[in-house]
């Protein structure tokens, strides 16, 4: 449980919603992130519509202006740890891989949608509950799109170096959602 809480998770209800000096792809703890297997079709289908209209959204003004509001571990600002990589936002959200999930001991949790860690480019993405074909993200985007949105820019944020608790994930989507209407 305690690996659990040290790792940053979103977790989202689907009727709510780099430290200097450090590589920003950091090795995970091997009990975290088990596989780097590809989501299947469909969910990859749904990865790249969120994943394109949360670009679009971190091309305004008002939404990127999140990477400077938050800052990782060490104090920087996200906006400083994408300067160092010399990308955009939305160019940065293409190179994080977006891998199934159904693998990964947190995704057991009925409410965790994805996971990742700070620093890490990769996103887990949850299979769906029992009975559903598709990952949890799919479901998500079905029922309510900016939600789905929002929580890929959120845990773009994780890959740059955001930790959580503090802040809570819901406080974390809900400034994404604020500021990327």
């Amino acid at each position: 449980m305690s690996l659990l809480r040290s790792c940053v998770v979103v977790s989202l209800v689907l009727n709510a919603i780099l430290p200097s000096g450090r590589p920003l792809e950091a090795a995970p703890p091997r009990a975290f992130l088990r596989s780097d297997r590809p989501l299947g079709r469909y969910d990859s289908g749904v990865v790249e519509r969120v994943r394109a209209r949360a670009a679009a959204r971190l091309d305004h003004p008002s939404c990127g202006r999140l990477l400077e509001e938050f800052k990782d571990q060490s104090g920087r600002t996200l906006e400083s740890n994408l300067e160092d990589l010399g990308v955009s936002a939305s160019e940065y959200l293409y190179q994080i891989a977006f891998v199934d999930g159904s693998a990964e001991p947190i995704c057991r949790k009925r409410a965790v949608a994805m996971a990742t860690l700070p620093g890490v480019r990769r996103v887990f993405v949850c299979p769906g509950t029992q009975g559903q074909v598709t990952s949890r993200l799919a479901r998500i985007e079905t029922e309510n799109g900016s939600l789905a949105e929002a929580a890929v820019i959120h845990e773009m944020l994780h890959t740059l170096g955001l930790g959580e608790n503090p802040p809570s994930t819901f406080e974390i989507t809900a400034r994404v959602r604020d500021r990327c209407r």
